[in-house]
């Protein structure tokens, strides 16, 4: 019977102020850590754990466990290790409020542990025995199980002795459980805040660097030079999971550089802003930063909270929105994955004084990101590849992804206001399209009077006795201009004839020029651009995961090169789940389906709904490069476990499958009488089939489906064969309870389900022998056919001799026929 767990009393002696140590330290006027009893968290039913990544003076880890209302806290300075030989220096700290264990940003410059504080894990814990926290503090010996999302089993904290300033010294280490494992550096695999995912961490700025020479702002400009410029797209990306979606702002693009005090706001064309925006100037000049340069928009927010260009032509309050981060104490960003750039500037703006702030991401996923902006009255999203570096062009790793048309546009004339009075009632406007300025047409409405009257003032003394712009039309009114100022326009589409359909005015855009009005096309194939994968390193190659047959993990790394071609191919756009067997399969596997925080930038993911229609997702892994097989041979996976339909239509199954399971103690010689009688029946309906084993003891037999079919449809179809099969057969079932089939095949038909997945073609299993699944050709199914035969080592020679047999399941897939 397990006994319930209880809170500890409190060890430290009575009436004691409990955070006296804590409060002292911080200044809480000025630190955003929390004060004690601000917002007490809801108790919970178990004690939570979290561990802080935390860069003051050095980097370290901060393991705070819960006791007694409050969290007990030691710095790690290396953090912890998964190996159990190995023992990390734990110093203990003041106890921290539990509202600390939600707190993630950056302690200010010149106070207590000045730098980034991550989230780093959390989770649940408990001693072993339960119940007994405050005895084994107290002895100096805490035992005890961690229920993380990184950290998890046994544990141990053994106090050696007093250290300076009286601070109790501790040794951390991993009890040598299930979860122990040697070879995994779970610091440098999973460096990863928990709560929001930023993996930089920067430590407090340092006077010498402060006190260091800087360059002027302007030659920071000229280092970073021009600024990255986004492309127009037609539609979302292909691959969503690879790229994340911004806010996309609507007002003057601003590049801000910093250097010890000394701010330069310029424009794209390096227009000064700071004169007209000089409280933004001073807001940038109040950071403590050596040297910075921060790419972003100048814009006025509505009640909403959305960016709007006419409050900014108002004259509203005005803000500085970053969303890049260039150059940073000395070091040029703009090679950097977006990732880290934009972890840094969540550091830089951690404490943002009031007029700045950091770009907003909108949602995960592109069809979110639109639904968001078309509710908040959004222009539009910004679509940005991870993983993808800056660069000082307009490229297709941003792309502009549109809910309301806007076009910048030349004027090139105005009409008067009707009435006679001094005052446009329309402007003529133009567009550079095949490098000629031609007309676009005029637009007539969103102006005040007061717009109307400074226009035309502003317009009459460019008056030209002609139009300066091809194609226009005979407009008996109108008076021509040399093309000078650009307005910005808001519309519902193109005509057939290249002119702006109900145009709406914005606003005059004194930081772009008349040359610069190009008709913007939407140009791009968003499944063309993809980022270069690093190369991934294999540590530990020598590492037996076949103990009686010596296959090591580099053989594996080996294998899954030398099966690429047919593996990627057979892979391709499909979700995968994963088992890995981190100490050879001789351990125990874990089973891996949502990649989530595992996953690398430049990995491809698909976000796939837990059922058909279901809002949750989970986001499975696209195996679509030699990298990420690596990736599999580096996370010992011995089992590729594959979808039957590919993104984007998930809902339409590539193939159907009959899944031959044989009872246990038998083999696969039971499960070929059940097979060729499959064939017969397929041959006798034109279907195409395809045999595979399962590189353990059973087989599978594939139909390839012509698109169109349901994962509902291929069940049902496959279950009615399914039972002509066990009523011609005795030995055979289609009976899912194991009790009732009484050493009969199993013959599975519900695999074909929304989501529900068969060992991939090639992949390797977890048994001795080290076999995979091997595509057949149907003379090889008979009573003779051993699947031991196929293995890491043998199936690479096999594949150069037979070809890609499982190639046929891939093509020519056909429309199922009505069963009578």
């Amino acid at each position: 019977m397990s006994r319930p767990r209880t809170r500890a009393k409190p060890s430290r002696p009575a009436g004691r102020p409990r955070f006296r140590e804590y409060q002292a330290k911080r200044d809480f006027a000025v630190t955003p850590e929390p004060a004690p009893g601000a917002g007490t968290p809801a108790p919970a039913a178990a004690a939570t754990f979290m561990v802080h990544k935390h860069h003051a003076r050095r980097l370290h880890y901060d393991l705070r466990l819960e006791m007694n209302g409050a969290l007990a806290s030691w710095a790690v300075p290396k953090g912890p290790s998964y190996d159990p030989q190995v023992k990390r220096l734990a110093v203990e700290t003041e106890d921290h409020p539990l509202e600390y264990g939600q707190f993630e940003g950056r302690i200010p410059e010149g106070e207590y542990g000045a730098g980034d504080s991550l989230i780093w894990d959390r989770g649940t814990w408990d001693t072993i025995p339960p119940g007994q926290a405050d005895f084994m503090r107290q002895k100096g010996h805490l035992h005890f199980r961690l229920d993380g999302d990184k950290l998890r089993g046994g544990w141990h904290l053994v106090r050696t002795r007093a250290g300076a300033g009286d601070k109790p010294q501790w040794l951390l280490f991993k009890e040598n459980d299930e979860a122990a494992d040697p070879t995994l550096d779970v610091v440098a695999a999973r460096p990863e805040s928990v709560a929001t995912g930023r993996v930089a961490a920067r430590g407090p700025e340092r006077a010498a660097t402060l006190r260091a020479p800087h360059l002027a702002p302007d030659q920071l400009l000229e280092r970073v030079g021009p600024p990255m410029l986004a492309t127009l797209a037609a539609a979302p990306p292909a691959d969503d999971a690879a790229w994340v979606y911004e806010t996309k702002y609507d007002g003057f693009r601003a590049l801000a550089a910093l250097s010890r005090g000394r701010v330069r706001l310029v424009s794209r064309h390096n227009l000064d802003l700071a004169a007209r925006f000089p409280h933004v100037a001073r807001a940038l000049g109040a950071l403590v930063l050596g040297e910075a340069v921060l790419d972003g928009e100048i814009v006025v927010l509505d009640e909403r909270g959305a960016p709007r260009f006419e409050l900014l032509q108002q004259g509203g309050d005005a803000r500085l929105v970053v969303f890049d981060l260039l150059w940073l104490d000395g070091e040029d960003l703009r090679g950097r994955p977006l990732e880290q750039r934009r972890d840094l500037l969540a550091s830089v703006l951690a404490n943002p004084p009031p007029g700045v702030n950091v770009a907003e991401r909108l949602a995960p996923d592109a069809a979110t990101a639109l639904r968001l902006a078309t509710e908040r009255g959004l222009e539009g999203v910004v679509a940005k590849r991870r993983g993808s570096g800056y660069e000082n062009r307009r490229a297709t790793t941003w792309l502009k992804l549109k809910v309301q048309a806007g076009q910048e546009v030349a004027i090139v004339g105005f009409t008067p206001l009707r009435g006679g009075a001094r005052a446009v009632g329309a402007l003529l406007l133009g567009v550079v399209d095949e490098g000629l300025l031609r007309f676009a047409g005029k637009v007539g409405t969103g102006f005040s009077h007061r717009d109307r009257e400074e226009l035309w003032r502003a317009l009459e003394r460019d008056a030209v006795d002609g139009p300066r712009v091809q194609g226009a039309p005979r407009l008996r009114d109108a008076t021509w201009v040399a093309p000078r100022l650009v307005a910005e326009v808001r519309f519902t589409e193109w005509t057939a004839d290249g002119k702006l359909r109900h145009p709406t005015f914005k606003g005059l855009r004194p930081d772009k020029r008349p040359e610069e009005c190009v008709r913007e096309r939407p140009r791009v194939d968003p499944r063309a651009a993809q980022p270069a994968a690093p190369a991934v390193a294999l540590t530990n190659p020598g590492k037996l995961l076949y103990p009686r047959d010596g296959v090591t993990k580099q053989d594996l790394a080996d294998y899954y090169a030398a099966l690429a071609a047919p593996l990627l191919a057979a892979l391709r756009d499909r979700p995968v789940a994963l088992q890995h067997w981190p100490r050879g399969i001789d351990g125990e596997p874990w089973f891996h389906q949502d990649l989530g925080r595992d996953a690398r930038p430049w990995m491809r993911l698909v976000e796939t709904p837990v059922r058909t229609g279901a809002a949750r997702t989970i986001a499975h892994l696209v195996v679509d490069r030699p990298e990420t097989l690596r990736w599999l041979a580096q996370h010992n996976v011995l089992g590729i476990h594959a979808w039957s339909a590919h993104a984007p239509t998930l809902a339409a199954p590539d193939w159907l499958v009959f899944d031959l399971d044989p009872a246990e103690g038998q083999g696969i010689e039971q499960a070929v009488p059940a097979a060729v009688a499959l064939r017969r029946i397929l041959e006798e309906l034109a279907l195409p089939s395809l045999p595979k084993t399962s590189g353990q003891r059973g087989l599978h037999v594939l139909v390839p489906l012509a698109p169109g079919h349901t994962h509902a449809e291929a069940a049902e179809f496959a279950c009615r064969i399914g039972d002509g099969i066990a009523g011609m057969l005795d030995g055979v079932t289609t009976e899912r309870r194991r009790a009732s089939r009484h050493g009969r095949l199993y013959l599975d038909c519900l695999q074909n389900g929304y989501g529900k997945t068969i060992v991939a073609p090639y992949s390797p299993r977890a048994r001795d022998g080290a076999p995979v699944s091997a595509p057949l050709r149907w003379e090889e199914v008979t009573r003779r056919l051993d699947p031991g035969r196929f293995t890491v080592r043998t199936m690479p020679d096999r594949v150069a001799k037979v070809g890609d047999l499982f190639a046929a399941a891939l093509a020519g897939g056909v429309t199922l026929p009505t069963l009578q």
